[in-house]
């Protein structure tokens, strides 16, 4: 699992993706406190677009349906997301939150 964003990054390299998107790849696990992967990136390092993936990711994750959990409402998703500060750009949640609003 942890692998998969270096993996996307290369499988896309050379196919025309623009850097930004491919930033997006690589680094959308990382975290502002240097905990996430692959690169273990923080803060400075992890540009706005990445940032705002991040947090995307995360609630699409928590509120869709997969084999091993069912979906959770966008309320509670929401309140994790806000349990994560020092990890996520807690200026970029907090403007997440009218369309975590409209997951329920």
């Amino acid at each position: 699992m942890h692998e998969h964003p270096a993996l996307g990054h290369a499988m896309l390299g050379g196919q025309g993706f623009s850097e930004d998107i491919l930033t997006v790849v690589r680094s959308h696990h990382e975290y502002l406190d240097g905990s996430g992967y692959p690169d273990g990136l923080t803060d400075t390092d992890i540009p706005d677009l990445v940032r705002l993936v991040t947090i995307c990711d995360i609630f699409g994750a928590l509120i869709e349906r997969r084999s091993y959990k069912e979906p959770m409402s966008g309320v509670k998703a929401y309140a994790i997301l806000e349990s994560m500060t020092g990890k996520l750009d807690m200026d970029l949640v907090h403007a997440f939150r009218p369309l975590a609003e409209l997951a329920g």
